[in-house]
């Protein structure tokens, strides 16, 4: 028995170690072909890295050093530079200063292929004005969509650089504080978050959405999608204006033609040469074409104090200027003179007190001079119940007294009915045609200019009075009066009498104007 129980011993531990060399030599096979199959499907080598690399982007791409990864399947590679079209003399479009690329050895057998994160820092991109015509191309139409899907792409601190054109101006500079890409690939729409520095108005920017997938043929029709918040915008980057502005917003569309519903606040608003600042807030929908950066405001509704208006436009390039070209037109129903005269005017008290209304269209060209100098205006204005502070009040209330033979205004406050007019604004010099106004017994019509910074007053014109002026004064004034009536046209029971406005707005100066 004993033989027999050891004999059987042998022969099972015979079998276990058959066995065992058995199972050995599979895993042999098995490792090995595994070894083989990931071997022909390694993507992580130098060759394979710059060749999608060119194809994706269209360019030259060279690296400094390169090195696999296994533990993790991927591979680093430093010292990354995109150029134009292989010329290794004009200035890269591109760099980056390393660039990790993290698999898994089941992404690589997946159909398409995946990529579970890809870390790139030290991104700098340069754009200029020649990139349109000479700069990278869109992928050929031979070439087929790369099979690849990247989970995440992560390119905190990345700087985007925007060569103005202009000889001795500063590139616009995007830096990317954050940026965060999801589910990348060139058959489907990613995700991206991010949050940047905008370098006119500065501010910081967090935006969230999908872009894609890529239209490689025409890039324009690639569709975007997401929300935006902009915040501590600084205003005073711009001449003649300031505030901080913060904006929040919604944007839909193609990249050629997005679609932005949004709103702005703005509660120290600006002209810096008057010192005075309003609250101006804006709903607005507008179209920006992502490819030139040119905007149609298709709607602007803008409050501040107790003003509101709408406007149409567009923000764009012109032939034959720098810079971006505001045009709009503007309708005003229900405003107050004041507001006007308090945002445009260095006096403490607004000259000028009443509900206002007006129709306008507005050009603003680009340029270093102040806001209020570049700004173009011609419209039409109306403004009922108007009254004069101060000074200018008591001689309003004075030629109404004297146009009614004495009679005293039972409203002093609210004396001047009817005041309405054309104006050209140019050179910040308001030119008035058509001005005209009344007081109870007496119509005037005006014309002459108006210097916004200055507030001097330059007006020519007639009034008149539903009684001779004679009647209504005494002493050396009357005899005065009755001297000049004579070079006075009648009309009815009164005068038509020419008269000129100089002075400032707070300080006119009234006379006849008996000048050719």
């Amino acid at each position: 028995m004993k033989n027999l129980y050891l004999f059987d011993r042998l022969l099972k531990s015979k079998v276990l170690s058959r066995w065992v060399k058995i199972s050995g030599l599979l895993a042999v096979v098995v490792i090995g072909g595994a070894a083989v199959l990931v071997a022909s499907r390694w993507p992580f080598t130098r060759d394979t890295v710059v060749r999608a690399l060119q194809e994706e982007f269209s360019s030259t791409v060279e690296l400094k050093t390169f090195h696999g990864t296994y533990f993790t399947p991927g591979c680093v590679a430093e010292g990354v530079t995109f150029r134009r079209n292989g010329d290794r003399s004009a200035p890269p479009i591109a760099t980056v200063e390393k660039l990790t690329i993290q698999g898994s050895y089941w992404g690589l057998f997946s159909i398409p292929k995946r990529v579970r994160r890809v870390r790139v820092e030290g991104l700098h991109i340069f754009a200029s004005p020649s990139s349109e015509s000479t700069g990278n191309k869109a992928r050929p139409a031979s070439l087929e969509p790369l099979a690849l899907v990247i989970d995440e792409i992560i390119a905190d601190g990345s700087v985007v650089e925007f060569a103005s054109g202009e000889p001795g101006k500063e590139p616009l500079k995007f830096e990317i504080h954050k940026l965060t890409l999801n589910s990348v690939a060139d058959d489907r729409p990613m995700s991206f978050h991010a949050v940047l520095l905008n370098p006119e108005p500065p501010g910081e920017i967090r935006t969230d959405g999908q872009f894609g997938p890529l239209q490689q043929q025409n890039v324009g029709h690639t569709i975007v999608s997401g929300s935006y918040i902009f915040q501590h915008a600084d205003l005073g980057v711009f001449p003649g204006i300031g505030g901080t502005l913060s904006s929040t917003g919604t944007f839909n569309g193609v990249l050629e033609h997005i679609e932005v519903e949004g709103s702005t606040d703005a509660p120290d608003f600006q002209v810096r040469r008057t010192n005075h600042t309003v609250h101006l807030k804006t709903q607005f929908h507008a179209i920006v074409n992502g490819m030139g950066g040119d905007v149609a405001l298709q709607s602007v509704h803008a409050q501040f104090e107790r003003t509101s208006f709408v406007s149409q436009g567009e923000v764009a390039n012109k032939v034959g200027s720098q810079g971006k070209t505001v045009s709009l037109s503007a309708t005003e129903q229900q405003g107050r003179i004041q507001d006007w005269l308090r945002l445009l005017s260095r006096a403490d008290r607004p000259a000028l007190t009443g509900a206002m209304n007006f129709r306008a269209q507005v050009l603003v060209p680009p340029g270093k001079r102040d806001f209020i100098e570049r700004v173009n205006l011609q419209g039409d204005f109306g403004i009922d119940a108007a009254s004069f502070t101060g000074l200018t009040q008591g001689k309003v209330e004075t030629l109404s007294q004297v146009a009614q033979d004495g009679k005293e205004n039972s409203d002093p406050a609210s004396v001047i009915e009817d005041l309405k007019g054309h104006v050209v604004l140019k050179d910040a010099i308001a030119t008035f045609s058509d001005f005209s106004f009344s007081v109870p017994g007496a119509l005037a019509h005006l014309h002459g200019t108006y210097g916004v910074l200055t507030e001097q007053v330059n007006l020519h014109g007639t009034v008149q009075v539903d009684n001779k002026l004679s009647k209504g004064s005494t002493g050396i004034k009357s005899f005065l009066l009755k001297f000049v009536e004579p070079f006075l046209k009648k009309k009815n029971a009164g005068e038509i009498v020419p008269i000129k406005i100089g002075g400032t707005l707070h300080h006119p100066s009234y006379g006849l104007d008996l000048g050719p």
